[in-house]
């Protein structure tokens, strides 16, 4: 059964947002999005124009974007809707990764990793804008170091949902429905009354020292059997061992019992627990409360070669500093 929203701009205009039954519940100040969207404008000098941007809350972005710069939405946008939010890819590991995912996505003949595909330097022939901005995510999700971040494109209006022209790499997940923001860890933590608690060792199994802060720089095995007990970089490290020159590990094996891991899985994790850890009494706080969120912003922040593998290693380390 789908849920329905229905917008109203202050232009006057409707745009019925729908999206499907599939609804994910994502922790205020971890979820960085980079989306698309689409004018429905009756001004055929508007309609069909697409817009990249990014946003921490997906809810608030379109809502801005609706009622103009003043407002808090995008120039670009302003008095060119209604507008909808069609798809956006999440699952970044910090906003700067995402700005810089997004200007590529803006300006891929200007982007060191996308201008050597030349079909993405304009539009064809009778397409849309909104396939052409769909080609250069096909690509641009194909393309390193984006290839290798846990990704998942999320389609919010099935009017536009399309198979990708191009495989996708098989660890980023293509799903419908809407994000909500929540502040309560218990929401998003649903097993944890069917988890058992985790024995952990005092030192890291694979480099043998002691694990300084454990709560912010552990990680442990997805099998609740097993005791494995490492630092976050050695973990990373090992699953990267046979992979020379990347930064940000997709996968691999436990070393004590080979248990098949998702870094994704892993991360997502340590999050949940650290959240448990620094949470007080605030699980009965209003998660529409957006005035204490990290601000959305336009960017123009250019793509430095060096900056992208920067920001994905930093993301692993932030959490161990």
């Amino acid at each position: 059964m789908e849920n329905s929203i229905l917008l109203l701009t202050r232009f006057g205009h409707a745009v019925m947002n729908t999206y499907g039954s599939s609804e994910v519940l994502v922790q205020k100040g971890h979820f960085y999005g980079v989306y698309l969207l689409c004018s429905q404008s009756p001004d055929a000098r508007y309609r069909g124009k697409c817009y990249v941007g990014f946003t921490v809350n997906p809810k608030r972005r379109i809502k801005q974007h609706n009622r103009g710069c003043d407002f808090g939405g995008a120039r670009k946008t302003s008095k060119k809707g209604p507008w909808q939010m069609v798809l956006i890819v999440h699952g970044f590991p910090n906003n700067i990764v995402a700005l810089q995912f997004e200007w590529a996505w803006q300006q891929p003949m200007l982007s060191t990793r996308l201008k050597m595909y030349p079909e993405l330097k304009r539009k064809l022939h009778r397409e849309s804008h909104f396939d052409y901005n769909f080609r250069i995510l096909n690509r641009m999700l194909g393309v390193g170091p984006w290839h290798r971040l846990p990704l998942t494109i999320r389609w919010l209006e099935a009017d536009y949902e399309r198979a990708f022209v191009l495989p996708l790499p098989p660890h980023m997940l293509i799903v419908s429905g809407k994000v909500a923001l929540t502040t309560s860890q218990n929401r998003l933590d649903v097993n944890a009354t069917e988890r058992a608690a985790v024995v952990w060792a005092s030192e890291c199994h694979l480099c043998m020292q002691p694990i300084q802060q454990p709560e912010r720089s552990r990680l442990g095995c997805l099998n609740a059997k097993c005791r494995l007990t490492c630092h976050m970089l050695c973990l990373a490290n090992y699953m990267l061992s046979d992979q020379p020159g990347h930064y940000i590990p997709v996968g691999g094996v436990c070393p004590l019992c080979d248990t098949q891991l998702s870094w994704a899985a892993l991360l997502q994790r340590q999050r949940l627990s650290q959240g448990r850890q620094e949470q007080a009494d605030n699980d009965d706080d209003d998660d529409e409360d957006e005035d204490d969120e990290e601000p959305d912003v336009d960017s123009d922040v250019p793509e430095l070669d060096s900056d992208v593998e920067q920001a994905a290693q930093d993301a692993i380390c932030e959490l161990s500093d």
